[in-house]
């Protein structure tokens, strides 16, 4: 009997379980008053056609795995600090309001016998809507590595959240929608 339950036990620990997959970005702006004299409501939709964030494909077999903690929330959140930082007033009850959709935002691994290769895409269009119009621009970037053996998910995880962070940063820091959001 004991012999069975050490024998199952090794069996569960050497299964490979759905791996956990984190993205909590974070931006890291000097405090400016850029946006000083902008008052707009502010929010953070998520778009993408599948919500996963890791796609692991191994041969014929693929695991869309979405992200464990609430990648829109998370996004949403960040964004929310760095506004503030650069002076902007969010108020929901605002006529102006500035919409961040996230239409792209995975990690694609392909896992070969003795290596695996990882691709980063990340796609982030800032939406603004207001009495005078709309303006909309997309910021997105790519990355990628190959690296030995089995894909390590916390090199994954740091991989895109650096992209991600890449991504967050040039957006914030383009002033074409700035005026949009003055108006």
């Amino acid at each position: 009997m004991r012999a069975v339950f050490l024998s199952l036990l090794l069996l569960t620990g050497c299964s490979s379980p759905t791996p956990g997959f984190i993205i909590a970005p974070q931006v890291f702006l000097p405090q400016s008053n850029q946006l000083q004299q902008s008052r707009f409501a502010f929010n953070v939709s998520d778009e993408r056609g599948l919500p996963y964030t890791l796609r692991l494909r191994n041969g014929d077999k693929v695991q869309q795995i979405k992200a464990s903690n609430d990648v829109r929330l998370q996004l949403e959140q960040t964004l929310t600090q760095a506004l503030n930082a650069q002076g902007a007033q969010l108020d929901n009850n605002s006529s102006n309001r500035m919409t961040v959709r996230i239409a792209q935002l995975q990690a694609l691994v392909e896992q070969r016998t003795l290596e695996h290769a990882v691709t980063n895409q990340v796609a982030l269009t800032v939406f603004v809507q207001n009495e005078q119009g709309t303006f909309s621009k997309t910021y997105s970037g790519d990355s990628s590595f190959t690296a030995p053996f089995k894909m390590d998910v916390a090199a994954v995880e740091r991989e895109l959240r650096v992209l991600t962070e890449q991504v967050l940063t040039q957006l914030l820091q383009d002033p074409s929608w700035h005026q949009a959001v003055r108006s």
